[in-house]
């Protein structure tokens, strides 16, 4: 829907912008935890200034952060630009693009009124779902689905609210015809990551990456030689570098205070897709199973 001072044109240009802007923040704060503590310093300076940054000279910006030029060049090639004058060029349209899903947010303030509460928090989960789209690799999740498509069995792992997503994965992934499971506590999980092999293919997500038992059962599947894929928010994290593929739930914070409030629809929208992708990869296989369970479903509704 266009608003009345809006052209058609202008409205394209800055859906453009947009999505310009939100794949610049995804690429930023997707290799945050990468990143040295030189190019950090850039990285945000970017996210808080990216107007005041887009007209720098890369010698102008190398002044204000304190880095060398060198390390400005080399942490432009790592966020996937060819050269400087790209990358302030995509700083720009996160300057102009002033919509809320690219713009710093307001915290929750005991004041605000609850259709305020209501609106902030779904700006925060729009603006979640749209960096982590922005942040997702053809090439990676060609790679998961194949790992998804080809294994003996799959199995989801998550502890405290990462359970919920893990439960959600099952219980999607449990209407193909992949032998699943899931358990939610974590002495069955780490025994059930001792019973899984080379064939096997684990899905493990965590926030954070770095929760200590979490890893605990990412070593024993590392071990054992299970494919891994996570879901977590850290691309530095020791899950998302201990995993054969990573996938990350993005939200507006670079640190921990979010706690995954927000990243948690983000990580079942990525379980979402790779269960979509591999139905319609499979669908020959599934489409007898998907009947049998719709079937069975259908009956314990007659009998109530």
């Amino acid at each position: 829907m266009f608003t009345k001072s809006e052209s058609p044109q202008q409205n394209a240009v800055r859906k453009g912008a947009a999505t310009i802007a939100r794949s610049t923040i995804g690429k930023i704060r997707g290799t945050y935890d990468q990143l040295s503590r030189t190019e950090k310093k850039v990285a945000q300076l970017a996210l808080d200034n990216p107007g005041v940054v887009s007209e720098m000279t890369i010698k102008e910006l190398s002044s204000a952060t304190g880095v060398s030029t060198a390390t400005i060049s080399r942490f432009v090639k790592r966020m996937d630009y060819a050269n400087y004058r790209e990358f302030t060029m995509a700083l720009a349209h996160m300057a102009i693009e002033d919509t809320p899903q690219v713009s710093s947010f307001p915290e929750l303030d005991e004041g605000d009124s609850l259709s305020t509460i209501a609106n902030k928090t779904f700006r925060y989960t729009i603006h979640s779902l749209e960096a982590t789209n922005e942040a997702l690799s053809e090439h990676e999740l060609a790679r998961a689905v194949l790992k998804l498509i080809h294994a003996q069995s799959v199995t989801f792992f998550g502890l405290g609210g990462s359970s919920i997503a893990a439960l959600d994965g099952y219980h999607k992934f449990l209407r193909t015809s992949l032998n699943v499971a899931f358990y939610p506590d974590y002495d069955i999980q780490l025994m059930q990551a001792a019973k899984l092999g080379k064939d096997d293919c684990a899905i493990i997500i965590s926030h954070s990456g770095r929760n200590h038992e979490t890893l605990n059962i990412v070593n024993e599947l590392n071990n054992n030689g299970v494919t891994v894929i996570a879901i977590t928010s850290y691309s530095g994290s020791p899950l998302a570098q201990a995993a054969d593929v990573s996938f990350l739930s993005l939200t507006d914070e670079v640190n921990y205070r979010s706690e995954g409030m927000y990243s948690l629809i983000s990580q079942l929208a990525i379980l979402d897709s790779l269960f979509m992708m591999t139905v319609l990869r499979i669908s020959s296989r599934t489409d007898q199973t998907l009947t049998k369970v719709r079937d069975v479903i259908e009956q314990t509704r007659h009998e109530l």
